[in-house]
């Protein structure tokens, strides 16, 4: 099927929170949203159909995880990262945010240190405070425009007897670095040593640009399948976040058995029911809109890449590897913090995630999503276009 990613669909008024709840969360009502990473393409028709066949019928019930689930997850993984999983290692959940708190709830008592790797997703730090941990900041290094990991801080960090768990973001949101086997394998091998626990999320792993390969962590050696819990969801590649439905790889039956019964004493085991007949449609029907996707979202890149370079050099995109998440660096424009946020927001109009929320390292950057028509792309770089003349004539 022939996807039309130049399509404007109208999310107004459908309880979106990207759109509908701009004001609430940006703090500007009026701002283009252009923030949180969900995408405004058409979930593909198959996993549209899929829901809309279980909507029909009249009973919402109940539901469980049918085999069907671990069968269409393994044969994604192995189509399209090439690592041959076992269907029993296989958990679902209703999203990776809760696999990180309930690992940390497991591993660690509040006190102890878990590593990420900030700027990083703000839900990493937020599952460490919010169960009493302590954040220990491998702050990645940010050199010629592109992020790189500082291993000897990650060996002094996770060498700490407080250090009991790794939250490590592959690939990394919003730095959008497909990290490569050799560094992969570096941060293994200092989280074997240490008998550090890692959570490896791999939800953008799908979202592969420019010829970059994506390689699960776990599949590089039997060892750190034992010490590694990955997580992957069709909800970015195929825009079903709402549908909350995710797959969660645990070779090790010792940390299995933990995690499903910290889940039940969580109460956090219920599916949605749309979620799985929309989860099992994307990883069978799917592969066409995801190519022609890849393809779209390439395009938006270089678009944003040659408008900063001829209108807005002070302003530059981080290239992405992976993902449809532009990292601004704004350093140039001697901006940060609240006065950064304040320009995008309510004088260009533009609803941008602060990157500061990312941790301090992105105090001088801000994340745009991409993930949108070329027109909705274009209307909000034209905007901050307008008020960056207005600086910087």
């Amino acid at each position: 099927m022939k996807y039309d990613f130049d399509k404007v669909i109208e999310r107004r008024g459908t309880q979106s929170s990207k759109w509908d709840n701009v004001g609430p969360r940006v703090g500007n009502p009026d701002a283009l949203p252009m923030w949180v990473a969900d995408t405004d393409f058409q979930t593909p028709q198959p996993v549209v159909d899929a829901v809309a066949k279980r909507a029909q019928h009249p009973i919402y019930g109940y539901t469980f995880v049918v085999p069907e689930f671990q069968k269409v997850t393994v044969d994604w993984v192995k189509r399209r990262h090439g690592w041959e999983i076992q269907p029993e290692w296989l958990m679902f959940a209703t999203g990776v945010v809760p696999v990180m708190n309930t690992m940390a709830q497991i591993y660690s008592e509040p006190g102890d240190e878990i590593v990420i790797q900030q700027p990083v997703y703000p839900q990493f730090a937020n599952a460490v405070r919010d169960t009493g941990r302590v954040i220990s900041d491998n702050g990645l290094l940010y050199k010629n425009g592109r992020y790189e990991i500082n291993f000897d801080d990650l060996e002094r960090r996770a060498s700490s007897p407080k250090a009991k768990l790794m939250f490590f973001c592959n690939p990394h949101n919003p730095a959008g670095r497909v990290w490569t086997v050799e560094e992969l394998k570096k941060v293994a091998e200092i989280c074997l040593k240490h008998h550090i626990i890692l959570v490896s999320d791999e939800i953008h792993s799908d979202l592969i640009l420019f010829g970059h390969k994506h390689t699960p962590l776990a599949s590089l050696d039997k060892r750190y399948e034992e010490m590694t819990v990955t997580c992957y969801a069709p909800s970015k590649t195929f825009n079903t976040a709402g549908l909350r439905g995710s797959g969660i790889v645990v070779p090790n039956p010792e940390i299995r058995a933990k995690l499903e019964k910290q889940f039940k004493r969580n109460r956090a085991i219920q599916q949605n029911i749309f979620a799985l007949p929309a989860y099992i449609a994307a990883y069978t029907e799917c592969d066409d809109y995801l190519e022609q996707l890849l393809a779209y979202l390439e395009g938006n890149v270089l678009y944003i890449e040659e408008f900063l370079k001829e209108k807005m050099p002070k302003i530059r995109m981080v290239h992405p590897e992976a993902t449809y998440l532009a990292w601004l660096d704004c350093s140039e424009t001697g901006m940060e913090g609240d006065a950064l946020a304040d320009f995008f927001i309510n004088r260009c109009k533009v609803a941008i995630n602060r990157g500061d929320s990312f941790g301090p390292e992105g105090k001088k950057f801000v994340r745009l999503n991409f993930g949108c028509p070329r027109i909705t792309l274009e209307k909000g770089l034209d905007q901050v276009y307008v008020e960056y003349q207005k600086l910087f004539r």
